[in-house]
């Protein structure tokens, strides 16, 4: 089933070039389209199309600011974000990013560049469906277990404990969390002595396991930098959220229990110190750390 588009965008010309495109090249439906921000906001949260199509610089309020509101609303749209514009700057690319942008489309308007980015965001929405898809499967057998009086199985409960402890952070819903999900899956698959050789090697090695493995068990391509974007993403939120829980109470349990164990604290207390605007910085993260991390609070709860 194609996705359902929406299309936001000052320029009716450009409404209607990317509307063209997506209709010669069977991409999906556009199911709406707006010229600014607020009618757009309205729209998307009624209409909850998958893919929005949104311009950098409208008038009134910018393209990342509408994805930043939607976003904060968690309204559970389960949509993806296509970033358009003609500028250039790292630092406003870098910023869309960080507020859930998923893909860079540059203006002119370059169908080619269109159509691959389009169907790039359809091999994640297709990603997502086989995911959800084996989750459903693999909790009704566990249904069926427990019916029966069967005991779970270990994948199953390890899965269950890092989306747990991703669910503790706020990040389950992060498009990264998957991915984090998936990683610490295959390193829990390994041998002890050859995960540790892994986590010791670059995380790039680790990132290249997990498209291997989207490749040979549903099939799906996806390059490592988009697999890195994810989960830096998700981390990222992370640290934010525990900065926040700290600053309200610096006592709070899961401010306690992660903040010194799946991040380095200075970095925490980094990230604090800039949400309260004593800082120009935040804190950093580590891919590598978090990763450790939660795997040592399992192996502490087992």
């Amino acid at each position: 089933m194609n996705p359902s588009f929406y299309i936001v965008d000052d320029d009716k010309g450009i409404r209607k070039v990317l509307k063209n495109i997506i209709d010669q090249y069977n991409l999906g439906d556009v199911i709406g389209e707006a010229e600014e921000g607020i009618s757009a906001i309205d729209d998307i949260k009624s209409l909850r199309p998958k893919i929005v199509l949104v311009d950098l610089l409208l008038p009134g309020m910018d393209g990342i600011a509408i994805v930043s509101t939607l976003k904060d609303m968690d309204l559970n749209l389960d949509t993806n974000y296509i970033m358009i514009s003609q500028v250039n700057s790292k630092e406003m690319v870098s910023k869309a990013y960080t507020q859930g942008v998923e893909f860079y489309i540059n203006k002119p308007i370059n169908v080619v560049e269109v159509v691959s980015i389009i169907n790039k965001v359809k091999e994640k929405l297709k990603m997502q469906e086989v995911i959800h898809s084996f989750e459903k499967a693999i909790h009704s057998m566990s249904m069926l277990k427990e019916y029966t009086g069967g005991k779970e199985v270990n994948i199953l409960s390890e899965k269950d404990r890092i989306k747990k402890i991703l669910s503790h952070l706020g990040i389950l819903g992060e498009s990264g969390s998957n991915e984090i999900v998936e990683i610490i899956l295959i390193l829990l698959e390994q041998k002890q002595d050859f995960r540790g050789k892994l986590l010791n090697q670059k995380i790039s090695e680790l990132f290249g396991m997990l498209v291997q493995r989207y490749w040979d068990n549903y099939e799906i391509s996806i390059n490592v930098a988009t697999i890195e974007q994810r989960i830096r993403r998700a981390i990222n939120k992370a640290l934010k959220n525990l900065a926040n829980l700290g600053i309200e109470d610096y006592s709070n349990d899961t401010f306690i229990k992660y903040g010194n164990t799946i991040f380095d604290f200075e970095e925490v207390r980094k990230q604090m110190d800039y949400i309260r605007g004593k800082s120009n910085y935040g804190g950093k993260i580590s891919v590598r750390k978090f990763i450790e991390g939660i795997m040592m609070e399992m192996k502490n709860e087992s």
